[in-house]
Protein backbone atom coordinates (compact mmCIF):
# COMPACT_ATOMS: atom_id res chain seq x y z
CA UNK A 1 0.00 0.00 0.00
CA UNK A 2 2.96 2.32 0.53
CA UNK A 3 3.89 2.06 -3.16
CA UNK A 4 0.35 3.06 -4.14
CA UNK A 5 0.54 6.12 -1.89
CA UNK A 6 3.84 7.16 -3.43
CA UNK A 7 2.48 6.67 -6.94
CA UNK A 8 -0.63 8.73 -6.14
CA UNK A 9 1.54 11.51 -4.69
CA UNK A 10 3.72 11.55 -7.82
CA UNK A 11 0.67 11.68 -10.10
CA UNK A 12 -0.92 14.42 -8.00
CA UNK A 13 2.19 16.59 -7.93
CA UNK A 14 3.07 16.08 -11.59
CA UNK A 15 -0.40 16.56 -13.06
CA UNK A 16 -1.12 19.54 -10.84
CA UNK A 17 2.11 21.31 -11.74
CA UNK A 18 1.63 20.65 -15.47
CA UNK A 19 -1.91 22.03 -15.35
CA UNK A 20 -0.78 25.01 -13.25
CA UNK A 21 1.85 25.91 -15.86
CA UNK A 22 -0.67 25.55 -18.69
CA UNK A 23 -3.21 27.62 -16.77
CA UNK A 24 -0.65 30.29 -15.94
CA UNK A 25 0.36 30.56 -19.59
CA UNK A 26 -3.28 30.79 -20.65
CA UNK A 27 -4.00 33.44 -18.03
CA UNK A 28 -1.15 35.63 -19.24
CA UNK A 29 -1.99 35.11 -22.89
CA UNK A 30 -5.72 35.80 -22.61
CA UNK A 31 -5.65 38.13 -19.61
CA UNK A 32 -8.30 36.16 -17.72
CA UNK A 33 -7.74 36.30 -13.98
CA UNK A 34 -10.14 33.40 -13.34
CA UNK A 35 -7.84 31.02 -15.20
CA UNK A 36 -4.93 32.41 -13.20
CA UNK A 37 -6.74 31.68 -9.95
CA UNK A 38 -7.45 28.10 -11.06
CA UNK A 39 -3.78 27.74 -12.01
CA UNK A 40 -2.72 29.05 -8.58
CA UNK A 41 -5.05 26.56 -6.88
CA UNK A 42 -3.61 23.73 -8.92
CA UNK A 43 -0.13 24.90 -7.98
CA UNK A 44 -1.05 24.72 -4.29
CA UNK A 45 -2.44 21.20 -4.78
CA UNK A 46 0.82 20.30 -6.52
CA UNK A 47 2.82 21.58 -3.54
CA UNK A 48 0.70 19.45 -1.21
CA UNK A 49 1.36 16.43 -3.42
CA UNK A 50 5.10 17.12 -3.54
CA UNK A 51 5.33 17.52 0.24
CA UNK A 52 3.27 14.37 0.70
CA UNK A 53 5.67 12.54 -1.60
CA UNK A 54 8.67 13.86 0.36
CA UNK A 55 7.10 12.56 3.56
CA UNK A 56 6.47 9.16 1.95
CA UNK A 57 10.08 8.91 0.79
CA UNK A 58 11.59 10.08 4.09
CA UNK A 59 9.55 10.73 7.26
CA UNK A 60 12.06 13.43 8.23
CA UNK A 61 10.55 15.77 5.62
CA UNK A 62 7.04 17.19 5.67
CA UNK A 63 5.79 15.52 8.84
CA UNK A 64 2.63 17.61 8.72
CA UNK A 65 1.87 16.28 5.24
CA UNK A 66 1.39 12.63 6.14
CA UNK A 67 -1.39 11.99 3.65
CA UNK A 68 -3.00 8.58 3.47
CA UNK A 69 -3.97 6.87 0.24
CA UNK A 70 -7.67 7.80 0.15
CA UNK A 71 -7.24 11.60 0.35
CA UNK A 72 -4.48 11.42 -2.25
CA UNK A 73 -6.68 9.42 -4.62
CA UNK A 74 -9.53 11.90 -4.12
CA UNK A 75 -7.20 14.81 -4.92
CA UNK A 76 -5.97 12.99 -8.04
CA UNK A 77 -9.58 12.47 -9.14
CA UNK A 78 -10.36 16.16 -8.54
CA UNK A 79 -7.37 17.26 -10.61
CA UNK A 80 -8.28 14.75 -13.32
CA UNK A 81 -11.78 16.24 -13.46
CA UNK A 82 -10.30 19.71 -13.92
CA UNK A 83 -8.09 18.30 -16.69
CA UNK A 84 -11.10 16.66 -18.35
CA UNK A 85 -13.00 19.95 -18.18
CA UNK A 86 -10.10 21.75 -19.86
CA UNK A 87 -9.77 19.33 -22.76
CA UNK A 88 -13.49 18.72 -23.31
CA UNK A 89 -15.04 20.54 -26.20
CA UNK A 90 -17.82 22.98 -25.48
CA UNK A 91 -21.34 22.61 -26.79
CA UNK A 92 -21.67 22.72 -30.54
CA UNK A 93 -23.33 25.77 -31.94
CA UNK A 94 -26.53 25.11 -33.84
CA UNK A 95 -26.08 25.37 -37.57
CA UNK A 96 -28.28 27.89 -39.29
Amino acid sequence: MDDLTEAAAVILAGLSFVLAVIGGAAATRYGDSRVGLVAAGLGVIGVVGALGLLHQLSPLYGGEFDISLLPLVLLVVAVALVYAALIRRGPRSPRS
